[in-house]
């Protein structure tokens, strides 16, 4: 059966209803399973200061990151407890065997992929790189079918479309997100937070970058 990695944005986190509207989300699959990931949104900002101020390298804030995505995780499996987080292939197929939706540990899966023979070049350490390049990386390496970005904004769809590389220009994605693009999976748009009842994925964006 083919997977939908679900990527949360950080910025969602302080929606009161967000466990309510995640459900809506996975229940609207229509077949796919789901696999959750979550981004770093406040936490992770916190950890840009701490970059700025101490003048920490890019390695050093890099894995700060990673830890603060934990936090929001942890936030995210008390908020629903139909969650249990894996860091693999086999966790996942236990999680969804027994019904339940499986929510990826990002350091812990990234640090196991990049590790593995054919992987000849880890992710950058960037600010270039945060949750939504790490989302679309995952979605790769597992691989997934389609990859959908709940985000906290409406995406604006030109006529043609919106490109990978015109997301990342107007900041909707990150910077090294267009890199990927000719290996993700179809990639969709959800904005969750001003739609309470999401019925579907904005499907306008799903095509790769020209």
């Amino acid at each position: 059966m083919s997977v939908a990695v679900l990527k949360l944005g950080g910025s969602l986190l302080d929606l009161a209803e967000l466990p309510d509207r995640l459900r809506a989300v996975v229940a609207m699959l229509a077949g796919d399973r789901p696999l959750l990931v979550c981004g770093g949104g406040v936490a992770a900002d916190v950890v840009r200061q701490w970059h700025a101020t101490h003048c920490l390298n890019e390695e050093q804030s890099h894995w700060l990151a990673m830890d603060s995505i934990r936090l929001n995780q942890r936030l995210l499996l008390t908020l629903m407890p139909e969650l249990e987080l894996v860091s693999n292939r086999a966790a996942a197929e236990s999680v969804w065997r027994r019904g339940r939706v499986p929510l990826l540990d990002l350091m812990s899966f990234v640090s196991i992929e990049e590790a593995a023979p054919d992987v000849t070049t880890p992710l950058p350490r960037s600010w270039d790189v945060t949750s939504d390049s790490l989302a679309g990386w995952a979605a790769i390496r597992w691989p997934a079918s389609r990859l959908i970005l709940l985000k906290s904004a409406e995406l604006p769809i030109a006529e043609c479309g919106l490109s990978f590389q015109a997301a990342a220009d107007l900041g909707l994605v990150d910077a090294y997100f267009p890199t990927l693009a000719v290996d993700l999976p179809t990639t969709f748009w959800c904005d969750l937070r001003n739609n309470p009842t999401p019925d579907a994925p904005n499907e306008n964006w799903s095509g790769r970058v020209n």
